[in-house]
């Protein structure tokens, strides 16, 4: 069963030591953390030891009931209010449902109607606990799903099938930081035909490694993203100026030579055309895919811009 905790607040401190032996608070799921004769006192409690419920007289001198409840809602919003007092006016009743009091009785207080009180708050408490729970669980799994979220994220934007009016509410849902001034899309393809057989490895781990190499040896300041599609690593890059694009191109012509001898891998680098929205990303797409299909020609082992090879195209 779920405890909460109570503090008691009235400037009688008799009044307080009743109300604490009425009722068996264990049994009810509340402990009593303590006692405040003002509001004041009552502030600073609140502070260390952030009670669940504050139960507390109207009448009291420095700070009465009222402002401390206007103080705790302010502070501490999810704090239960219940308010009691010795006098009987409809005014106090009206401010008390104005400061959004849990419940509001009049002294002197009766154990039976008290147990009720404490019963329908530990009901509230209990529902916002179990739907505070839900919330965290269900964000606990959003976060360990978003990997595979941007992944698909990246597929849709890659094939065209994000409509265009959408990529930027999918990109702040999945947690994606696209913006930057042009794009560029490349396409790591691993060769393994004219390896002998014995020399082949699972093409799926050997992908894997490259990726891996890729995402620790690329220049930061391409803030690429990187997944693997159809069998090759895709890599969606960021670039600040058009002119970046020599230096990008020769950086995977660097990593081509360089996985050979670390992955033992035999990777073309396909560059697509630069692009200065995400919803050209699959033409980049595109070109990077044909960029490729020059290796038949240049060779593989080295990076293939398709702005090069084909500079006619737009």
């Amino acid at each position: 069963m779920n405890t909460y905790s109570l503090l008691l607040v009235d400037d009688e401190e008799e009044v307080t030591q009743v109300i604490e032996r009425k009722i068996d608070w264990d049994k009810l799921g509340f402990c009593v953390i303590g006692h405040a004769n003002n509001g004041l006192k009552a502030l600073e409690m609140i502070e260390e030891f952030q009670p669940d419920v504050v139960m507390t007289d109207i009448r009291m001198p420095y700070m009465d009931g009222m402002q401390l409840c206007g103080e705790i809602k302010s502070r501490y919003p999810t704090t239960k209010i219940l308010l009691f007092t010795g006098f009987d006016e409809f005014e106090y009743a009206k401010e008390a449902i104005k400061m959004d009091a849990a419940e509001y009785l009049l002294k002197p207080v009766n154990a039976g109607e008290l147990k009720e009180v404490f019963e329908r708050i530990k009901a509230d408490l209990d529902r916002e606990r179990d739907e505070k729970r839900n919330t965290d669980k269900l964000r606990e799994y959003y976060m360990e799903s978003l990997p595979v979220l941007q992944e698909s994220f990246y597929m849709a934007l890659l094939e065209g099938r994000v409509a265009a009016r959408q990529i930027g509410k999918y990109a702040k849902d999945y947690q994606v930081n696209l913006s930057a001034p042009y794009y560029v899309v490349t396409v790591l393809h691993i060769s393994t035909q004219s390896l002998p057989e014995e020399e082949r490895e699972d093409p799926f781990l050997l992908a894997m490694a490259v990726k891996k190499y890729a995402e620790e040896q690329v220049d930061e300041r391409w803030n690429s993203r990187f997944v693997i599609y159809l069998g090759d690593i895709i890599m969606i890059s960021q670039l600040q100026e058009k002119d970046d694009l020599i230096a990008y191109t020769d950086e995977m012509d660097r990593l081509c030579r360089m996985a050979r001898k670390v992955c033992n891998a035999r990777v073309t680098a396909g560059i697509g055309y630069l692009c200065d929205s995400l919803e050209q990303i699959p033409f980049s797409y595109q070109g990077a895919k044909q960029a490729v299909s020059y290796r038949v020609l240049y060779g593989n082992i080295r990076s293939i811009s398709i702005s090069e090879v084909e500079p006619g195209e737009t």
